[in-house]
């Protein structure tokens, strides 16, 4: 398995921030997200949950750094949308796995998640594509994560920028 794996990038000091309770409204995720990028603010890891009860989770991250300007975001959010519950969980570690032979290689992403549960790291938030999976750890398991995922996949983790 450890073959579907190229490349293993990391990000510290990433915030995750989830808005519960928020309308399934496609307009209104629209507005979330346009409310960062007018502030300049990067937004990576975009996950929605499926619609219950006419009601959905958004959870993304952004940079620790944008913190201050994301609690602003949010305040302004929270007045058009009084339903809306943000969640925010600031020092977390983003790791990123990556290679063009994942499309067609069943059970990696098992197995990247099986290596880090079984080590006790419990992973935040996941994103995947086909070629790629990204997952939002706590940045007390950031250091036994690193260490693991290149002994197990034998490609040293690069920090992305």
């Amino acid at each position: 398995m450890s073959a579907a794996i190229s490349k293993i990038t990391y990000a510290n000091n990433i915030t995750l921030i989830t808005l519960a309770d928020l309308p399934c409204d496609s307009a209104v995720v629209a507005s979330v997200l346009s409310a960062f990028a007018q502030a300049q603010v990067d937004v990576d890891m975009i996950s929605q949950t499926a619609p219950q009860g006419g009601e959905m989770r958004l959870s993304f991250t952004i940079s620790d750094e944008s913190l201050g300007d994301a609690l602003t975001i949010l305040g302004g959010l929270r007045k058009e949308h009084p339903s809306i519950k943000p969640e925010v969980l600031p020092g977390n570690c983003k790791l990123g796995f990556f290679d063009a032979g994942m499309f067609h290689c069943p059970g990696v992403a098992a197995d990247v998640f099986s290596t880090l549960s079984g080590a006790g790291i419990q992973m935040e938030l996941i994103t995947t594509s086909e070629v790629d999976i990204s997952l939002l750890v706590a940045a007390h398991y950031a250091t036994d994560a690193l260490r693991l995922v290149e002994q197990v996949y034998g490609t040293t983790p690069v920090e992305s920028v």
